[in-house]
């Protein structure tokens, strides 16, 4: 009979267990997505309240752990947000967001030799991402190499042409709605990457 009992009474204190787990998960979840309405408002200090708040719910939530990241690299706090990027990367290493993310605080900790490491590394999972030429673009900058700097934002720049025709039909497409100033927008982006788009605009505008 003591045995049953006790058997019942470590079941009962496992269900409650899980309440709570689930109760804090549902809490953490809710204050997550305060702290990241807060952050694309740019208010990062109320996102840190609440992304703390969340974490000490569940500290196993990864997209509070990245959302904390970020909000450290916008508050300048370097050496913390490289840390939580880099654990992070450590579990996800396909994700292409956290490595950039990881390589922009590496960066402004100027820690240019791991930063071209993790640069180089990307490179070799997606050599077209404008992004990461720019990227070391900067390091190059920041380390006085002038020519090699004007070669990596070339090729960002030739990596980037591409969207030339994205943004080409996007200003089409605004301003077949006739909403001519979003169509303005993305004809001014379209011209900025390819200038020879503008052959197109003319003949739309005598049409």
């Amino acid at each position: 009979m003591r045995l049953i009992k006790k058997i019942w009474v470590a079941a009962l204190h496992l269900s409650c267990l899980a309440l709570a787990s689930c109760a804090d998960k549902k809490a953490a979840g809710i204050l997550y997505i305060k702290a990241l309405d807060a952050y694309k408002q740019k208010d990062f200090s109320t996102a840190g309240a609440f992304i703390d708040q969340s974490l000490n719910c569940d500290k196993r939530n990864k997209q509070a752990k990245f959302l904390k990241a970020k909000i450290n690299l916008f508050e300048g706090r370097y050496q913390e947000a490289c840390k939580l990027f880099s654990d992070l990367y450590k579990s996800e290493s396909d994700n292409k967001d956290i490595q950039r993310y990881l390589i922009q605080s590496l960066i402004f900790l100027e820690d240019y030799k791991k930063a071209n490491e993790e640069i180089h590394a990307a490179l070799k999972k997606d050599s077209g991402d404008w992004r990461l030429y720019y990227f070391s673009s900067l390091v190059a900058a920041k380390e006085g190499k002038v020519e090699e700097r004007l070669e990596k934002l070339n090729l960002a720049q030739a990596a980037l042409a591409p969207g030339a025709q994205i943004f080409f039909d996007l200003a089409f497409m605004w301003q077949s709605l006739g909403v001519e100033e979003k169509a303005g927008e993305w004809k001014d982006k379209c011209l900025c990457l390819d200038r020879s788009y503008k052959n197109f605009f003319k003949e739309e505008k005598n049409e």
